[in-house]
């Protein structure tokens, strides 16, 4: 069954987005074979609960929560209880995408990704998420020539806030977990990584600013997030070069002075090194 038979309010822009809401008065949503979807899909429950097979694994999608699909993934829904449904769904294609301009290191502070698809809002947060899904709703309606424009800055906008909330989330998470010294120098660590990686790339710099030794530092990171301090770096500094190679109209050169290093040649192998592409190949593919 497509999805626009079972929802009563579908809407998409091209093959940018599909929007869709799906209720308890709907048509019965019979989805016996697991689906894939060629991009992102978040799903926010509002009413009743959902429970999902999501790849190999079984989720429960209750009211303000907020379910992230990654591209690919293999999901079925298995049952919907509760003397109410409603849930949204939004559908983002990968080339959609590849055209918004987030820069992930502007909150990428989290300690690592999330343990759970899901992730659980109060009713307020679920709202003001819900208040850019009907501004896209609004935009696909109206669609003009600026239709896509807009929807790139409001899922731009909504990227940001989601991300915002997970982070909180996960902090929360940890500290409930551990109130040790560690976590503070991890997110010390982090938060430091963050405002300086345009500049500096070594593991002694971020140790000096702490008062401990790189090695030291090495240690609980790589114990605490699964990573190492040099790899939360180098995925910091790679983000960043990709956001400038990407949208920054500067050239491979320019770039590389701006991110510190000694010359073009030494960021290129660094680049390709991490990425397994020259930053003027990954330039030219976007």
């Amino acid at each position: 069954m497509a999805l626009k038979d079972v929802a009563d309010n579908y809407i998409h822009l091209g093959e940018d987005y599909i929007l869709t809401r799906i209720t308890s008065v709907a048509p019965e949503f019979d989805a016996p074979l697991a689906r894939r979807f060629d991009g992102v899909a978040v799903c926010i429950g509002v009413k009743g609960e959902g429970k999902m097979l999501l790849n190999l694994d079984e989720v429960i999608i209750k009211p303000n929560s907020l379910l992230f699909i990654p591209p690919d993934a293999m999901f079925r829904l298995i049952e919907w209880s509760g003397e109410e449904q409603e849930a949204f769904l939004l559908f983002l294609s990968n080339k959609f995408i590849h055209d918004i301009n987030i820069d992930l290191n502007a909150v990428n502070t989290s300690l690592f990704a999330p343990s759970s698809p899901i992730l659980q809002l109060d009713e307020e947060k679920v709202q003001r998420v819900m208040r850019y899904f009907y501004l896209l709703h609004d935009n696909a309606s109206d669609e003009n020539a600026y239709s896509r424009y807009i929807a790139r800055s409001l899922m731009s906008a909504a990227g940001y806030q989601i991300m915002a909330y997970a982070e909180e989330a996960q902090e929360r998470e940890l500290s409930v977990r551990t109130h040790s010294r560690k976590l503070t120098y991890v997110q010390k660590f982090l938060r430091l990584v963050r405002d300086n990686h345009r500049s500096e790339r070594a593991i002694s710099f971020y140790a000096g600013k702490m008062f401990i030794s790189p090695k030291y530092l090495s240690l609980i990171i790589k114990e605490a997030t699964g990573k190492s301090a040099g790899e939360w770096i180098d995925s910091y500094v790679i983000q960043e070069a990709k956001n400038l190679l990407r949208y920054s109209g500067k050239n491979v050169q320019q770039i590389a002075y701006e991110l510190n290093f000694t010359n073009q040649s030494s960021f290129g192998k660094y680049f390709k090194n991490i990425t397994g592409m020259s930053p003027t190949a990954f330039q030219n593919a976007n």
